[in-house]
């Protein structure tokens, strides 16, 4: 077998240290992959745990696996762990075992990409473990061989590939006899697999948003009257899209400023459509003559809403004729997720309607779906999502998989009054050090806003209610930003203020700060004080652990104005310090220009602080949750 080349992403190695365990060699889980049509040289991207403590049932987990992917996103091969050394002759023997358990089944391909890692049962320090080379097994021919790996940035995803979504409505139509479940289970399968049948006739047309593409899976059938080829590359299709500028991918979280952003993937959307007239549209209809048939019985007929919202990642130089074959796969997938949460939250008579979420975890270089109930709440599902945490290496101490984390396409951006996330985009501080900030994403809330003159007195509020937007937007509450008046009653709820204090416009500090967190939130926090602004540089250490751990913002409170500090860089050679700081006190426009180019979000050295006011920070903590 001719040496290859395979294009792995750095966060691959990360993600198969994390469960490589030295005491019990074996199956890790299965390396995802983005094949290129055109070079043929597939991208490892991550990995896919194994869920099942004792690895039995692989079919299964590769096909559980798969249905939280973005189609285009495939089972590239596997990553198992052994003692032996890494030779050609053992890995073949024990692809072997792989293809026996089924796998062969759940690969698109004969040729699986195998990670090998050698383990000594000696080793004490399991992150110690130095991952083996690659090898190329042809299932087909039961050999294996090495490959050359080439590592490349997380960021060449967002250039080499596209990302394609497709919206629509389908409706789920089944009847069964009440009271056999057996028989209900048999009817959803049946209901399901008749609309993947219909997704993959002629008649199915996905329309390209904002121009006159019109795509089908039959590339056969000419669905375009444009100066457009299925066998173009599909980065061409970015040229039809009506719109001044395409759509682009965030890197993490859809922010109101995206355009601002350096790190960006270009999107296309799609509508999907059904032709309802013509040879096409007959194909979906049985092609026999109508009889008249009467029953008498008693059955349930169950119609369900199914909203279809998929998306996809393909290469930029891959055919045209790709995107539509890709999208048949991802509504495929994402319809067999819904029957399972279907299936799964059957209860009582009643059945759920499944809802797909999309993702973009920190640290994860693709988007991830999930399937909830809309009739359950978050915590319910707290199993569920342990297990997707587990399958796709996430932390487990910070809810990532809630869906006020799911991720907010450019073109889902509306209706927020708010910025997000101001201080990304902005230029170094010019200190050198090392950069630590804020976790995730926030909303800038500052003075004037929600139609509140609070000008010189709502500082400490508007930091509040960022941190509260911070815990919202993480998925730790439901519970939006509270008004002033709710601060303040909270206040006086817990005995610390009089009942006068509601209404009027009075100050706050850090402490109140803190007391509200916990009152409405059920947060803690942590009060630093210092003795004066000068004094601030001598925490940079604190600070910068706090950011690291926690990664929450924090209040500052000093005389009588209050800011949000965002992060630090602190240099350990030159004890230098700058504080990446957002300024309530801002009484302007939703303006990312001004407020970057005038410093009401920016960073700021020792000096911004009063040498002769002492200062109290509140350290909000994070809640150990998923």
């Amino acid at each position: 077998m001719a040496a290859k080349i395979v294009h792995m992403l750095p966060v691959v190695k990360k993600q198969v240290k994390q469960h490589v365990k030295v005491d019990d060699p074996g199956l890790l889980g299965f390396l995802l992959g983005i094949p290129s049509t055109k070079t043929g040289i597939p991208t490892v991207v991550g990995l896919g745990a194994l869920v099942g403590s004792d690895g039995t049932a692989l079919q299964q987990e590769a096909e559980d696996t798969l249905l939280h992917l973005p189609a285009g996103i495939r089972l590239a091969g596997v990553a198992y762990t052994s003692e032996k050394p890494p030779t050609p002759d053992y890995v073949s023997t024990q692809c072997l075992r792989f293809v026996q358990a089924g796998l062969k089944d759940v690969f698109v391909t004969n040729e699986w990409i195998i990670q090998h890692i050698q383990v000594d049962p000696t080793t004490e320090n399991e992150g110690d473990v130095q991952l083996s080379k690659l090898f190329l097994y042809d299932s087909t021919s039961g050999s294996a061989a090495p490959v050359d790996v080439r590592e490349v940035e997380d960021s060449s995803l967002l250039s080499t590939t596209l990302l394609l979504r497709l919206q629509g409505q389908l409706s789920l139509e089944f009847e069964y006899n009440p009271g056999e479940d057996d028989d209900m289970f048999k009817a959803i399968e049946e209901g399901f697999r008749n609309l993947q049948e219909k997704i993959a006739t002629p008649a199915t047309i996905f329309h390209l948003t904002d121009s006159d593409v019109l795509l089908r899976q039959h590339e056969t059938v000419d669905a375009t009257l444009l100066p457009l080829s299925y066998h173009d590359p599909c980065h061409r299709l970015l040229q039809f899209v009506a719109r001044s500028g395409t759509e682009e991918l965030p890197k993490k979280g859809g922010n109101k400023d995206s355009k601002a952003r350096s790190n960006t993937q270009d999107m296309l959307s799609m509508q999907l459509l059904f032709q309802q007239t013509g040879l096409e549209a007959m194909a979906m209809l049985p092609s026999c003559v109508p009889i008249i048939h009467s029953e008498k019985r008693n059955f349930h007929n169950v119609c369900l809403p199914v909203s279809i919202n998929v998306t996809a990642y393909i290469h930029r130089d891959d055919p045209v004729s790709r995107v539509p074959q890709l999208m048949v796969e991802a509504v495929s997938r994402q319809l067999r997720g819904m029957e399972a949460c279907l299936n799964m939250h059957f209860q009582g008579g009643q059945f759920c309607v499944p809802a797909a979420y999309h993702f973009l975890a920190p640290g994860m270089p693709h988007l991830l779906t999930a399937v909830y109930p809309s009739s359950l709440p978050d915590d319910t599902l707290e199993w569920y999502r342990k297990d997707l945490h587990q399958r796709f290496s996430l932390p487990t101490d910070r809810p990532l998989l809630r869906r006020q984390n799911a991720y907010v396409f450019p073109e889902d951006q509306h209706g927020d009054i708010f910025l997000t996330n101001p201080h990304e985009g902005l230029p170094p501080s010019g200190v050198k050090g090392d950069v630590t900030v804020v976790q995730g994403r926030y909303r800038y809330h500052h003075y004037m806003q929600d139609r509140m003159n609070d000008s010189g007195w709502g500082c400490a509020y508007r930091s509040l209610q960022t941190i509260c937007s911070w815990y919202n937007l993480q998925g730790y509450t439901d519970r939006t930003a509270p008004t002033h008046r709710e601060i303040q009653q909270a206040l006086v709820d817990v005995g610390d203020k009089p009942v006068t204090f509601v209404g009027s416009r009075k100050w706050i500090g850090s402490i109140e700060v803190s007391t509200c967190l916990n009152q409405l939130l059920g947060v803690t926090s942590r009060i630093m004080f210092v003795s004066s602004g000068a004094d601030l540089g001598g925490k940079s250490r604190e600070l910068a652990l706090h950011f690291q751990t926690q990664g929450t913002p924090i209040m500052i409170g000093g005389g009588v104005l209050a800011h949000t500090i965002l992060g630090v860089d602190f240099s350990d050679q030159t004890g230098q310090i700058k504080f990446l700081i957002l300024d309530p006190h801002y009484e302007g426009g939703e303006d990312l220009s001004v407020i970057q180019g005038k410093g009401w979000c920016g960073w700021k050295s020792v000096d911004f602080w009063d040498k002769t006011t002492f200062y109290n920070l509140c350290l909000p903590q994070r809640p150990e949750i998923i």
